[in-house]
């Protein structure tokens, strides 16, 4: 596969790789295989563990800038489902105009979140409806919630806003260093609620 063409618009951009190894030798190789003829400027490489923290990915994506190219082997390289996944294309790089390469699979290409085809920028219009979905059900699902809670006389237990998915979303970015205040304003929840469901997770 020929390295996608710099991002109109901006200079110095620069194409760096992720691959995140497991133990197994095969898996390493061939993803530095796979980075190695994709011309970047250098390549990260993270060992997988049972954690969902990966230092090195989150560092990574502090450097990039705008028009440049993260490129990976895979999507599950980068997350461990498609709702972290999506988390990420629209919260990390579209955010900072960064692009994003996959070099196998049935999504395999290049994906600019400014460029001007459709082919360009699927990628991350999934993500941001995506998110904006997950975004518009958590508020509603709070607001049903409620009223369903107060006509039976329930006050207690937890908030309706912290069921699982959004706890799951949770844990994702936190892994990732963010702060539960800037978790709590994305999800649309009080910070109090969160910390509170957080705590009751790992307390079990």
């Amino acid at each position: 596969m020929q390295p996608a063409p710099p991002a109109v618009g901006y200079t110095n951009t620069v194409r760096i790789g992720y691959a995140r190894v497991s133990g197994r030798a095969q898996d390493h190789q061939l993803q530095l295989d796979a980075l190695a003829a994709a011309d970047c400027r250098e390549v990260i490489v993270e060992t997988a563990s049972t954690r969902a923290a990966r230092p090195k990915l989150k560092t990574l994506l502090g450097t990039l800038k705008p028009g440049d190219t993260l490129v990976i082997y895979k999507p599950d390289r980068i997350a461990r489902s498609m709702k972290e996944l999506l988390v990420l294309l629209e919260d990390e790089l579209h955010a900072r105009d960064v692009n994003v390469e996959i070099l196998t699979g049935i999504c395999a290409g290049t994906y600019r979140p400014n460029g001007q085809t459709i082919a360009d920028k699927m990628l991350f219009m999934v993500a941001a409806m995506a998110a904006e979905m997950e975004r518009e059900l958590i508020h509603e699902r709070t607001i049903d919630g409620l009223a369903a809670a107060n006509a039976q006389g329930r006050y207690g237990g937890r908030p309706p806003a912290a069921d699982d998915d959004t706890l799951a979303i949770a844990r994702a970015r936190q892994s990732k260093g963010e702060s539960i205040t800037s978790i709590a304003r994305h999800l649309k929840i009080g910070r109090s609620t969160l910390y509170r469901a957080l705590a009751e997770v790992t307390d079990q």
